[in-house]
């Protein structure tokens, strides 16, 4: 067990605690891991690059790695898993329970920098048959989060428009819906690459973009901290490639440093016996 202030530590720097943790031998990660009460796990794996991640998922045994996964969020699972062993993955998917298994299965089945794969689809959204007073209570209710912009869906949950939160608010109890949505604009589809919008110019005044599948069918919305955080983690994996790279290095030279000071003294000491004798 973790004492006091170990477990401290961990939960009010976990991104810290990931970094850290991602350059220990793999024994030394595996007892941390199993040491740690399963959701403050999961928040230290959110901020690991997905490569550490999947090496720390890997050492644990199948059940503590899936209590782990599924108290993580979607889609820093589903980036651990990626790159994993299908086997592995199998495993631990076997043992989650199957409502989280199938979210990260649905991820899963998109590949690894399309849109579809960093979708958030547990976002509130409203029906354009509601009335105003109707979808405020439904928002308290509802216990997600809702940003600025909130989607509204057809009965075929096609994307008929979004609604400001600041105008639904000011709105009429018994306006409709309807009366304050307006227009999406930029809508992605979740089957484009991630890279192809990493610059949209829609990202300077949205915090988050509606995403449809090619039938127009709602899929959920990509956020813009999302695609600005893609970014970082491919700097950070780069540049833990670089550190082992270079520890590597490191132990290679004291290695060879070693082996040559060895056969140096050894040759001396053959060289005096050979005189002597």
């Amino acid at each position: 067990m973790l004492d006091s202030v170990t477990k401290g530590y961990l939960a009010l720097r976990p991104a810290a605690a990931a970094h850290t943790l991602a350059r220990l031998d793999g024994r030394d990660t595996k007892a941390i891991f199993e040491a740690m009460p399963r959701q403050l796990a999961a928040k230290v794996l959110e901020h690991m690059a997905p490569r550490s991640a999947g090496r720390c998922l890997a050492q644990l045994p199948t059940k503590t790695g899936g209590e782990i996964l599924a108290r993580t969020p979607v889609l820093a699972a589903v980036a651990a898993l990626r790159v994993m062993e299908r086997d592995r993955v199998k495993g631990l998917l076997a043992v989650m329970q199957r409502q989280a298994a199938a979210r990260i299965r649905l991820r899963l089945r998109y590949a690894e920098r399309v849109i579809g794969a960093f979708v958030d689809a547990d976002v509130v959204t409203l029906t354009q048959d509601l009335r105003v007073g109707d979808a405020l209570r439904l928002l308290r209710r509802s216990g997600r989060r809702a940003g600025h912009r909130i989607c509204v869906l057809d009965e075929r949950r096609h994307l008929v428009g979004v609604v400001d939160l600041a105008e639904l608010v000011a709105a009429r109890d018994r306006a409709m819906i309807q009366s304050v949505t307006r227009p999406a604009g930029v809508v992605l589809n979740v089957r484009v690459a991630l890279h192809t919008v990493t610059n949209h110019p829609a990202w300077l005044t949205q915090e988050s973009l509606p995403v449809i599948n090619r039938d127009g069918v709602f899929q959920g919305i990509l956020e813009r901290s999302r695609v600005t955080e893609e970014e970082k983690q491919l700097l950070t994996e780069a540049e833990e490639v670089n550190d082992l790279t270079t520890t590597r290095s490191a132990l290679a030279d004291i290695f060879w440093m070693g082996v040559g000071a060895f056969l140096a003294t050894g040759g001396d000491s053959l060289r005096r016996l050979e005189v002597e004798d």
